[in-house]
């Protein structure tokens, strides 16, 4: 066989190896490099759970955890990890990979609830929903998938 031929089937073959544990990593190009996660500014630290978040605040919630919003009507619960693609820790993977989480937002003196996927990436959804004039965007999904950071805002 020729030594150029034998080369090309040796790589695709290589790269069929890389790739075959993984469904997105035949979706996506091999030149996808992950994207690197830069940390929240030191201001904008996640606080533990609480039982209010003000608005402009960032907090952490395991799940089943619901804080309410401070001088808004309004409660967010993570419900839960609803998908997660993300590469596990110690692996070699060809792109980042999406975790998906579940909340539950409500305005409980009106009767008002509404249910939202957001994704960790802006590939497979949003990352962002609004409810009552209060804006939630998923900052952080942990490596386990059991809890979540969120900032809150005004929409």
């Amino acid at each position: 066989m020729d030594p150029k031929k034998l080369l090309v089937v040796l790589c695709a073959l290589a790269g069929l190896a890389c790739g075959a544990g993984s469904s997105a990593a035949r979706e996506q190009p091999p030149a996808t490099l992950p994207t690197l996660v830069q940390p929240a500014p030191a201001r904008e630290q996640p606080q533990p759970a609480k039982s209010t978040v003000e608005l402009g605040d960032t907090i952490t919630l395991k799940a089943g955890e619901t804080t309410e919003v401070a001088s808004k009507d309004v409660s967010i619960r993570f419900t839960e990890l609803v998908s997660d693609s993300r590469c596990a820790q110690g692996m070699v993977c060809v792109w980042e990979g999406e975790a998906v989480v579940a909340l539950t937002l409500a305005e409980p003196g009106r009767g008002e609830r509404t249910s939202a996927e957001l994704a960790s990436t802006g590939r497979g959804g949003r990352q962002s929903v609004e409810f009552a004039a209060c804006r939630v965007d998923l900052v952080a999904v942990s490596s386990g998938g059991d809890q979540v950071t969120l900032r809150v805002s005004k929409a």
